[in-house]
């Protein structure tokens, strides 16, 4: 039996739509530009590219980028509006969109983001801010850490000024200090942690 046109098109439609794709770097290009500019995440690129060093990307390196199933559920009507659950978490922000010095290793759980002195630094997701201080005992410096509930913080350190108080809830993407280089630090950047139940976990688990 011969398959009409439209039914074999339908198929290459579909899958193109899934197959990932080769992109090239650019000169400049960090992880993060890169998940902005296709519309993807540092966690996706990273699963796609095993072994990808980010701190190491090089112009003209050719990097997969993750394939996008087509929505099962997306209407016919393109004017029909579609409502999404409220169960779905806001996606995090880098806190500094900088260059990734130091990426996260056994030795150095923190994500460090080098940025002129000054760049703003952002809330990776919202929450409590429940720290605010300079911490000179473990070398910290300028430091901010935000509650996020169900046991998980972030903590964002070196910062020039701090630019929020104790007690105060923030949004997703807020600035909330600048990046500096107080306590322990050679350079402007902001160390970058995450903590699940008081243990330090890979800052890109929550991207």
């Amino acid at each position: 039996m011969q398959i009409p046109r439209q039914i074999v098109a339908l198929i290459f439609t579909v899958l193109g739509a899934a197959s990932a794709a080769t992109i090239r770097v650019e000169s400049g290009d960090t992880l993060t530009r890169l998940a902005v500019r296709h519309g993807t995440t540092i966690t996706a690129l990273m699963q796609a590219n095993p072994g990808l060093q980010p701190d190491r990307l090089r112009p003209g390196q050719a990097l997969q980028l993750p394939g996008r199933a087509p929505s099962r559920a997306a209407p016919r009507d393109r004017a029909q509006t579609v409502v999404r659950p409220a169960s779905i978490r806001v996606q995090a922000v880098l806190p500094v969109r900088g260059q990734l010095t130091t990426p996260p290793s056994a030795r150095h759980t923190g994500l460090d983001l080098a940025a002129p002195t000054g760049t703003p630094i952002r809330a990776a997701l919202a929450g409590t801010v429940r720290e605010s201080r300079f911490d000179a005992r473990y070398g910290w410096g300028w430091t901010v850490v935000i509650d996020h509930g169900d046991g998980m913080s972030t903590r964002y350190s070196h910062n020039s000024a701090n630019l929020v108080r104790p007690g105060q809830e923030v949004s997703v993407g807020q600035v909330i200090a600048r990046v500096g280089s107080t306590g322990n630090s050679t350079g402007p950047h902001v160390d970058f942690r995450v903590y699940r139940a008081g243990a330090q976990v890979d800052p890109y688990s929550i991207f």
